[in-house]
């Protein structure tokens, strides 16, 4: 008789392309997870996975049983979220988010979320934009929080929150307070890298005005970018939330220039065939407690 182990580790190894990344997943051994899609294969007449290969790969029967193994779990999971009650559920959720969501709103998420499910294992990856789309595609995570220059037509795609961003020097910087464009094009401008996303769409939103930077330097991490603008390196584009303890430190002023400042576009991304109660919730409290311009308020002491 075909066991909810065996559906999962089936499921695991379809979607991660192995079987040590499915056990990895699943939390058990690469020969357990032998042993799970041994004995679900025996209810079947032809085999679910190409074996000529080191990677797995599913016949065109195994994609077939797959969509309707991908629908009893998703129906197990809708049936206890509904009626077994959110204490008796211990789901788990593999979230990827970048640098500016760990230090603004995941908080507030996290608790609302263990608020509603107590039983929660929550796997938390914090990274670039462009790696936490290939963990997606890969299989290694359930949801991510990532910039909505980061394409993808295979997921779903939530719009989740706006992160608005300033420019900032350092306070010492021999610069006035508003600079005209011409002036502004010849300083050193401090972006995110592309891999985070958001250095692609700062740029992309500087080209479609017009401005042509004569040098740029590039950080993926916004800490190390606000201590580069502090250190008196050039004008950083960094979200409002990053620089608001920067200025309340007295390190960094805002400059303004004509075009204004531009505005980060962030994403909730969920695998389509995937999509459960559990997970309707969770976009629903992401979407609830997301707040990209609220820095994240320190712990009091005591």
């Amino acid at each position: 008789m075909t066991t909810f182990r065996e559906l999962e580790a089936f499921v695991a190894v379809a979607d991660m392309g192995s079987f040590e990344k499915a056990a990895r997943n699943l939390g058990t051994s690469q020969s357990g997870i032998s042993r799970l899609i041994h004995e679900f294969e025996q209810g079947f007449a032809q085999p679910l996975f190409n074996r000529d290969r080191r990677a797995a790969r599913l016949t065109l029967k195994g994609q077939e049983v797959l969509l309707h193994a991908r629908a009893i779990l998703r129906q197990r999971m809708n049936l206890l979220d509904r009626f077994g009650g959110a204490d008796l559920l211990a789901p788990t959720l593999r979230l990827g988010v970048t640098e500016l969501s760990a230090v603004t709103w995941l908080g507030a998420f996290i608790a609302a979320l263990k608020a509603r499910y107590p039983g929660l294992r929550l796997d938390l990856k914090v990274g670039a934009s462009v790696g936490l789309h290939a963990l997606m595609q890969d299989g290694q995570l359930d949801a991510a929080v990532i910039m909505e220059s980061v394409r993808s037509h295979n997921m779903v795609r939530l719009p989740i929150g706006v992160a608005k961003c300033g420019w900032y020097c350092a306070v010492d910087a021999p610069l006035p307070g508003s600079l005209k464009l011409a002036e502004f094009e010849r300083q050193t401008v401090l972006l995110q890298g592309r891999s985070q996303g958001g250095g692609t769409q700062t740029e992309n939103w500087l080209v479609e005005r017009g401005v042509k930077l004569a040098n740029s330097i590039q950080s993926d991490s916004l800490a190390a970018l606000a201590g580069i603008c502090a250190a008196g390196l050039g004008i950083a584009s960094l979200p409002r939330a990053v620089a608001a303890q920067g200025m309340a430190s007295g390190l960094l002023r805002e400059l303004k220039i004509p075009i204004g400042a531009p505005s980060l576009q962030y994403v909730l991304l969920m695998h389509i065939g995937a999509m459960t109660e559990f997970h309707s919730t969770v976009a629903d409290l992401a979407r609830s407690t997301c707040d990209f311009n609220k820095a994240l308020a320190p712990r009091k002491a005591g």
